[in-house]
């Protein structure tokens, strides 16, 4: 995604093709055009591409993804991270109202490849009245489609990053959507899980908030 830039001789174009009466309207012209080249311009830049932020400086991709609480996906590795910003936020401004699980989809895709799942949650008809104790990522015939996620995560990621992009990530979601932000553990030997032959086990670490 290529930054959006125009060469001075674009900004001060009316100047310059405008008709100078005498030697003193020429002469501020050429200062004009001076000062434009010399300390406006990264500026001018900078405004011309808030139409198209995504396009635009570094300053301004991190300015209206602040505006917009996404800057927080930023990584560490900043060459990396301002390819990614760009196009997360395009891919959001472009979505607009129509933003939901397959935007969150999309940024867990960019920020975490082929290390994440989205997870459906079901629960239990007859227990409904214990509403959300029973939740399961099994759909069968007895359960209901619940408007709550599970985000999952591979276990090599990095905790510590993930424990500061949750809160974002969990705003990423429609309003009615309830999510849990999950990391995968790798199994152990002295988990001391037991569970019937029947069963489904998987171990998760929460950073859901509370």
């Amino acid at each position: 995604m290529q930054q959006t830039s125009l060469p001075a001789s674009e900004f001060i174009a009316p100047i310059t093709h405008s008709h100078k009466a005498n030697e003193l309207e020429e002469a501020m012209a050429g200062v004009f055009a001076l000062m434009v080249d010399d300390y406006c311009l990264d500026a001018l830049n900078d405004i011309f591409s808030y139409s198209v932020p995504w396009q635009g400086s570094q300053s301004v991709v991190e300015r209206f993804t602040k505006l917009n609480g996404l800057v927080v996906l930023r990584r560490d590795d900043e060459g990396l991270s301002d390819t990614l910003m760009r196009i997360i936020y395009a891919n959001w401004q472009a979505l607009a109202s129509e933003r939901g699980l397959g935007f969150l989809q999309f940024v867990l895709n960019m920020l975490y490849p082929q290390q994440n799942k989205i997870v459906r949650l079901w629960h239990s008809k007859t227990l409904a009245h214990r509403y959300p104790l029973h939740l399961t990522d099994t759909e069968r015939s007895d359960r209901f489609l619940t408007s709550r996620i599970r985000i999952e995560l591979d276990a090599a990621v990095n905790v510590q990053e993930l424990s500061e992009l949750a809160p974002t990530l969990s705003r990423l979601v429609p309003w009615q959507v309830v999510p849990q932000i999950a990391v995968s553990l790798p199994p152990t030997e002295d988990m001391g899980v037991k569970v019937a032959a029947a069963g489904n086990v998987f171990a998760v670490a929460d950073f859901s908030p509370s």
